[in-house]
């Protein structure tokens, strides 16, 4: 795959350069997948920034909104302990962050939670399967054993994507609102 300028990592020497791939939407639209940096801060603002109000709330299930610091802390991330892939795509003549999957181990390594956000306007169209599916390779090559999140039981979208992925999906004993999702991952030979 080469690797145009625009997606040339920062120097940085442990950016995880071999998790860069291209793809290619159903619609066409080229897609790089590629661990988020810390120039990357101003399209990840514009990418919270745009999102609805109500894939917000299914991101952090709070209807908060991330304040400066946290963003800086998305896109200056140690990424022995934590990865995050961002979908981007040139649209209207503009480098343009499509989505985020992220996963931080626990203090171990062999866990971590995940969280993905799919911009509206991408919902629907196989960009999540595909992230999580990037993001979960990558976690197994890093020796992460398991990948777990809570959701909202009524963000459907979330829920078919991890049954399409093979995730176990457990409902909250002591609230029916959330499910987790759950998967073992199986160590890169």
């Amino acid at each position: 795959m080469d690797v145009t300028p625009s997606q040339a990592p920062a120097e940085h020497p442990d950016y995880p350069r071999q998790l860069i791939e291209d793809w290619r939407l159903p619609d066409g639209t080229q897609v790089t997948i590629r661990p988020i940096r810390p120039d990357d801060m101003a399209i990840e603002t514009a990418f919270v920034a745009g999102l609805s109000p109500e894939t917000g709330y299914r991101r952090l299930l709070s209807p908060r909104h991330p304040q400066p610091d946290e963003l800086w802390r998305f896109t200056h991330i140690d990424y022995e302990r934590e990865l995050a892939l961002i979908a981007i795509a040139r649209l209207a003549g503009a480098e343009r962050q499509l989505a985020v999957a992220r996963y931080v181990r626990d203090e171990q390594g062999e866990q971590a939670e995940f969280a993905i956000v799919v911009a509206d306007a991408w919902q629907g169209s196989g960009l999540g399967t595909k992230l999580l599916r990037s993001l979960m390779r990558a976690a197994a090559r890093a020796g992460v054993r398991r990948l777990s999140d809570i959701t909202l039981s009524s963000n459907q979208g979330m829920l078919a994507v991890a049954r399409k992925l093979g995730f176990q999906l457990l409902r909250d004993p002591d609230d029916v609102t959330l499910t987790r999702l759950v998967i073992a991952l199986q160590p890169e030979a």
